[in-house]
């Protein structure tokens, strides 16, 4: 049954299903299960048509087949525009289509239409295997769009006629790789995008939120996932300064920690008294559909179309939807709003019926001692004296989830812990708020730079004291390590030394080996093609001896090149109408030059087979000989893939060809 099957498809029907299953695949982890099910059967009812076992639908259910699917897609999405209502609307159609094909138009629409899916796919995700399976897609493209022109001979096997339409697709394509290249390299960058289009109400893929609810998830994902990679200019600094910032939360209602939209400042100067020596850096900051960026505390530099929020988080003017770069330097020792007054309101506020118990203990320690630098210390050390616990599977809290994590689970990870210090230090009289975002990283060892990933994602206090400012506290970080649940997370508490130690089996080590050798390739992907912005291509430029050349002069640049590679194909071209003959021409000079000597001699405006033709109405007896020559020649010459024994027997006829004279 498979081999009738196999053979039943013509050879275009089976390149075009090909290419629009090869088009879909990478849509579906981000389309409806339904609507995937659903293009499936249109496929499948394509193929049992050309199979003859269905005929295909008439106008009236294509019609109805398309506004239910339209309607299923209006409830899913509740829009047909943006990321992915746009491409499942696209999906949709292109499948629908196979319904309505019947001529060789439309295969070639259908072509069409497909070639400009593949860019889809670069709409989820840039990485080096998207790229690869691109040009794999363009391939069975064009071996579908050959196969669609060209009629085979019967004679020749599927096997060969695939291979052959995909060694012409192979031809076609190569050409085009160094226009690609220069048009890569030299068209000009703008600093925005090039479009834009509708934000998707799809979540960020990172490890943080726009909202941190202590006690309401009661199992932490380790997520392995890459947030970002940092490449330093100098050393990398230690792991107790690689504190990277992101969304910062001033409002409690007793559950959920946020910030408020309506309340958003906007910092119009950074006050920030910096020490010691700054740390420069790069950051390549993988898509989150947020508009947060990340930077080491505390950054003085802001990246281009950014903004700095009142809370020092850094902004992007766009959500982040792609591989961004961007360049940053930040000071590890630093005093920001030293003078400020306690005139932060916000940063105290808190529900009155909020963690009573907490607020008796507050209240006892503040009778002690008033000092807010004694009252701080005075909590960390409850946190590391008292059986608190880090895990990622602490139990749930329902009524007041402060005093219930203080007093009764005391098990939780870094949400619990900078949620409870800093509900403390208010019941105290200290502002304070909660810092979420990254700590620590791992840096691979066979390149230059540092991997911090999803699991890095982190939450810590910030603590204001007058004439000191803001200042960081992480109370996770006070927990014994005999008190960490989690042998990944006690080591990422290890310093990059002590983890060079700690003994793997060979498999192990050999998993983690190709693991950073697969992100070295994704990070010059991601530096060299999808971060090839405009001041690495100025870079690029200069060192080729061109500096503070502008776009118009790159557009001269370019155009050159074009010039240049179109002179180079025409120069190319003429040589090639000048070679000397192919074997098949020479052989069939050889015929000319024995029938001239018979007074017969071919116009330039006579094809082959009407010169035949010819022949044999003035010389009857040499019509057999010439039918089979020319037949040879012609396809030898005009058919796409003629087989070899042919080229024998051409040449055997035109050595056995020895005309007489007329008797």
């Amino acid at each position: 049954m498979s081999g009738r099957w196999y053979t039943a498809l013509s050879p275009s029907s089976v390149l075009l299903l090909l290419s629009v299953i090869a088009v879909l695949l990478p849509l579906l982890p981000h389309l409806p299960v339904w609507l995937m099910t659903f293009c499936a059967c249109l496929i499948a009812w394509r193929i049992l048509h050309d199979l003859g076992r269905v005929s295909l639908p008439g106008r009236t259910v294509r019609i109805v087949l398309i506004l239910l699917a339209l309607a299923a897609l209006f409830f899913s999405f509740y829009t047909l525009f943006g990321r992915t209502a746009g491409s499942a609307l696209l999906a949709l159609l292109l499948c629908m289509k196979l319904l309505e094909m019947h001529t060789q138009r439309d295969r070639v629409v259908l072509v069409f239409l497909t070639c400009f899916m593949v860019v889809i796919g670069f709409l989820f995700s840039q990485s080096i295997f998207t790229g690869t399976y691109m040009l794999f897609e363009a391939l069975l493209l064009t071996a579908a769009l050959i196969s669609i022109n060209h009629h085979p001979a019967s004679y020749l096997p599927r096997q060969t006629l695939y291979i052959n339409y995909l060694r012409l697709a192979v031809r076609l394509l190569l050409p085009a790789l160094p226009l690609t290249l220069v048009l890569f390299v030299l068209f000009p960058r703008v600093p925005g995008p090039l479009w834009g289009m509708p934000e998707d109400v799809a979540g960020a893929t990172t490890g943080l939120s726009e909202q941190m609810s202590p006690g309401q998830i009661s199992q932490l994902s380790n997520n392995d996932a890459v947030a970002f990679r940092v490449k330093f200019d100098k050393e990398v600094p230690p792991q107790s300064d690689l504190y990277w910032r992101g969304p910062v939360f001033w409002h409690f209602n007793g559950f959920e920690w946020n910030a408020p939209k309506d309340q958003f400042r906007l910092r119009l100067e950074t006050a920030i008294e910096t020490r010691g020596a700054p740390i420069d850096y790069t950051l390549t900051l993988e898509p989150h559909q947020q508009r947060w960026l990340f930077a080491l505390d505390m950054p003085v530099s802001l990246p281009p179309r950014s903004r700095m929020s009142a809370e020092f988080q850094l902004l992007s003017l766009r959500p982040i939807d792609k591989v961004t770069r961007y360049e940053l330097r930040s000071y590890p020792r630093y005093r920001i709003e030293p003078q400020a007054a306690s005139f932060f309101p916000r940063y105290l506020e808190l529900p009155d019926s909020i963690a009573p118990q907490t607020r008796r203990l507050m209240t006892t320690w503040q009778q002690e001692t008033s000092r807010p630098a004694a009252l701080i210390q005075r909590a960390l050390e409850y946190f590391r004296n008292e059986p608190f616990y880090y895990s990622r599977q602490p139990p749930l809290l329902f009524d007041d989830p402060v005093d219930e994590f203080l007093f009764q689970t005391r098990k939780g990870y870094c949400e619990h812990y900078a949620s409870a210090f800093t509900v403390m230090m208010r019941q105290a009289g200290i502002p304070a708020r909660v810092v979420t975002g990254y700590q620590g990283g791992e840096k691979n060892p066979l390149s230059d730079y540092l991997i911090v990933r999803q699991s890095d994602a982190h939450a810590w206090a910030e603590v204001w004291i007058a004439e000191e400012g803001w200042l960081r506290v992480d109370p996770t970080s006070v927990i014994p390590p005999d008190r960490i649940e989690s042998s990944e997370d006690l080591l990422r508490r290890q310093p990059r030394a002590e983890r060079q130690l700690i003994e793997l089996t060979w498999l192990a080590q050999s998993f983690r080996q190709a693991r950073y050798a697969w992100d070295a390739v994704n990070n010059r992907w991601n530096q060299w093609i999808i971060g090839f912005n405009e001041k690495r291509q100025l870079a690029l430029l200069s060192s080729w001896g061109m500096p503070n050349i502008g776009w118009q002069g790159m557009t001269v640049l370019m155009i050159s090149f074009l010039a240049g590679l179109l002179l180079l194909f025409g120069v190319y071209l003429l040589r090639r109408s000048n070679a000397p003959l192919d074997r098949t021409s020479q052989l069939y000079q050889q015929f000319l030059r024995k029938i001239e000597k018979q007074g017969l001699i071919k116009q330039e405006y006579e094809s082959a087979l009407q010169f035949a033709h010819r022949i044999k109405t003035s010389r009857a007896d040499l019509a057999k000989d010439v039918d089979r020559i020319t037949h040879d020649y012609n396809k030898l010459r005009y058919a796409a893939y003629p087989p070899e024994y042919l080229h024998a027997r051409f040449a055997a006829s035109i050595k056995r060809f020895q005309p007489q004279g007329r008797s």
